[in-house]
């Protein structure tokens, strides 16, 4: 049974491995901490207590991430879970075998949890940054941050996983049923919460799986209002905030036991859906062609080669043809217009490093990590030494390329700077460009791979999200 549930385990957590939707999946919670946590000057709040904004500090900042993640942001982690690479299982084969199907469950559920717990690690991450953006340094707490966002957000995200392996259980629920029942469950959950909102304790405590409510509710007492999502505030200037004892009610009687059987609730449905499962029915989960005609506006079959056709000549400026090449393989069709649509939109982009610089940066990223992954494996780097053009000309092709396509980015942006007499979005530009093409391509190189330089990026990327507003300005 434990060798079951480990190749399970594995074999899903290395399809996941593969996924590009789970960088986008850890991208989701830090851009929304960026944007939806309230910071001291701020005259909004999506989350409010009272028709004011809660108070900022460190538990607050980690309780504030795991609500946002518990309530607004477990659809869209449901929806990863249903659409990923994951989705298609080899059925035809596991429903055979002599494996016990609780072994199974157990190994798939332990993957899907540790993939939605990565994302928790890369939000703790960014609430820390965010903490030191937004608070004085001497009142950022790590662990406090860290603490409440995993009490709250943990045992939610681990039953989302058990969620999900129970409705693909069963045959009704593998398809669009069992999107629309979760939408139900979602929402009930929070109002089930709601009703529960002037009692305390274990009981309490245990109507309430996304476990937000007792952290907010403990300082005001009952009749408290709540609004998460946003609403209209009811005071301005000091009157508009109001202090919320956070962590008090984190350690109140009953609510940490109540996250622990929760967490215990979340272990045990694999063995539920592992003794519920019904087998696949072959033909019957077949479907349509979303558009029939579709098969029409396939490309023909290619011309054949000619075997007599002339031999190319040499190019008479080979390294520009490279530069070329290599900006055709980090960018591609796709890519050429997402930076042609940042450019555009740079235009009209009040300031290039809090819209234009980062937006570049993102998409440029992974862009350029997947291609320097690619070029960079040993056998490719054996056939490229007998080209005409050294390995580390095609390095240095690639940052320039990298540099050129955030120069083609931030068009609109450099335009406007360059009429107002300004040089920081054009310098800015070329600075990103090349920065991080030579990480993505040098770290490729020493590891012949794209994670560690997509990690290392990312990492880059979201303290630019932050402080790009904060640079020095330029002449």
């Amino acid at each position: 049974m434990t060798a079951v549930v480990a190749s399970s385990f594995s074999t899903s957590l290395k399809r996941y491995g593969r996924s590009f939707g789970l960088w986008i999946l850890l991208l989701v919670a830090p851009i929304g901490a960026k944007f939806l946590i309230a910071g001291p000057e701020a005259t909004s709040s999506i989350i409010s207590a009272e028709g004011r904004i809660p108070v900022l500090d460190s538990a607050f900042m980690g309780a504030g991430l795991g609500i946002i993640i518990a309530t607004l942001l477990l659809p869209i982690a449901f929806i990863y879970l249903r659409a990923n690479v994951t989705r298609r299982q080899p059925w035809q084969v596991e429903e055979v075998a002599a494996a016990s199907r609780i072994s199974i469950a157990y190994g798939r559920w332990a993957a899907d949890a540790a993939v939605l717990l990565a994302v928790l690690a890369a939000t703790t991450a960014a609430g820390i940054v965010l903490a030191y953006v937004l608070l004085p340094f001497s009142q950022v707490n790590p662990a406090v941050i860290a603490f409440c966002l995993w009490v709250i957000a943990g045992p939610a995200v681990v039953l989302l996983a058990s969620i999900r392996l129970l409705l693909e259980a069963r045959r009704w629920t593998r398809g669009p049923l069992g999107e629309v029942l979760y939408f139900f469950f979602w929402l009930g959950s929070i109002a089930v919460t709601a009703s529960a909102q002037a009692s305390h304790g274990f009981g309490a405590a245990m109507l309430d799986p996304n476990g937000f409510m007792e952290p907010l509710n403990y300082s005001l007492g009952p009749g408290a209002d709540f609004t998460i999502g946003g609403g209209a505030l009811v005071a301005d200037g000091a009157k508009a905030r109001i202090a919320l004892d956070v962590m008090n009610g984190i350690l109140s009687d009953g609510y940490l036991a109540s996250r622990a059987a929760w967490l215990g609730i979340a272990a045990f449905v694999p063995i539920v859906a592992g003794l519920v499962y019904l087998p696949h029915v072959a033909g019957k989960t077949r479907r349509k062609p979303l558009i029939p005609w579709a098969r029409f506006l396939e490309p023909g079959v290619p011309p054949a080669a000619d075997p007599n056709a002339r031999a190319a000549r040499p190019a008479a400026l080979p390294f520009l043809n490279l530069l070329a090449a290599e900006t055709r393989l980090i960018a591609g069709r796709k890519g050429l217009l997402a930076f042609l649509l940042i450019a555009v939109g740079g235009w009209f982009a009040p300031a290039y490093s809090t819209s234009v610089g980062p937006a570049a940066m993102l998409v440029l990223l992974f862009a350029a990590t997947a291609h320097a992954g690619r070029s960079e494996q040993k056998g490719l780097l054996a056939l490229t030494r007998t080209g005409l053009e050294s390995p580390m000309a095609r390095r240095l092709a690639f940052v320039l390329a990298a540099t050129l396509l955030t120069l083609l980015a931030g068009g609109g942006a450099i335009a406007q700077g360059l009429i107002a007499g300004q040089l920081r979005p054009l310098i800015e530009a070329a600075a990103i460009g090349a920065g991080t093409g030579f990480v993505a391509i040098g770290l490729g190189a020493a590891t012949r791979s794209a994670t560690a330089p997509r990690l290392v990026l990312l990492v880059a990327w979201y303290m630019y999200l932050n402080w790009g507003g904060g640079l020095p300005p330029m002449a």
